[in-house]
């Protein structure tokens, strides 16, 4: 295994088995560059590979800092509709960009059966879209870009902020940034320009800077698509 990576034992909430998880040390979590919808990528590993834990005994599946927090009903509606079907195989160790996929997607699956908010939904979504990135398959990419848009959009209109550690004008940049990059242009300004224009958003100046240069490349491509 790589050196960067090491196996940690946790209890499954779900099944109540010890499990064993892969993890990444700090030192393998170098930021190379980031996206301006927020995906990061690292130099040395690809960390995001590794944010899914998935009990190999139960199917049960859940971003790491999010693993544990489960109530009863969830735990029963995971082994009624996820357990019963469940083929045992293991996540453990190396994993490449589909086998992340396949733990992502299966996290997504546990999400959906809990009946999540659309907040927790649209963060795995679009992390999922981040592996299709890395995978260079834009259709996929952008499916899941869609998905993740849609889901942050209903959860800013019913959901109370902060979205775990999202506050309001972050949620609203990423789906101003999710609408460019789906090709709504018109949405994607409408979005960017409430953010500039809002005194409150001017508390976080680098938002505000990144705002503003996404608003203005949305112009510039609308300006072009319309030519």
């Amino acid at each position: 295994m790589n050196d960067l990576l090491y196996n940690k034992k946790v209890m499954c909430p779900v099944c109540n088995r010890e499990i064993q998880v892969t993890k990444v040390k700090t030192k393998g979590c170098k930021v190379k560059a980031r996206d301006t919808d927020m995906c990061v990528h690292y130099e040395d590993l690809n960390v995001l590979f590794y944010d899914v834990w998935v009990c190999e005994n139960c199917g049960y599946a859940a971003l790491q800092d999010k693993f544990e927090g489960l109530f009863t009903r969830d735990i029963a509606a995971i082994k009624d509709k996820i357990s019963k079907n469940w083929v045992k195989r293991s996540f453990t160790g190396e994993r490449d960009v589909d086998k992340a996929i396949e733990a992502f997607k299966l996290a997504l699956l546990n999400l959906k059966v809990r009946n999540a908010k659309s907040s927790e939904l649209a963060k795995v979504c679009l992390r999922i879209a981040w592996l299709y990135r890395d995978k260079e398959d834009t259709k996929k990419e952008t499916e899941f870009l869609n998905f993740a848009l849609n889901s942050y959009n209903d959860a800013y209109s019913k959901e109370r902020f902060p979205l775990d550690k999202l506050d309001e004008f972050t949620c609203m940049y990423i789906i101003a940034e999710l609408f460019r990059r789906v090709g709504k242009l018109d949405e994607s300004i409408q979005w960017f320009s409430r953010i500039v224009a809002s005194p409150q958003a001017r508390s976080n100046p680098k938002l505000i800077d990144m705002a503003r240069d996404q608003y203005q490349l949305a112009k510039d491509q609308l300006a072009e698509a319309n030519a």
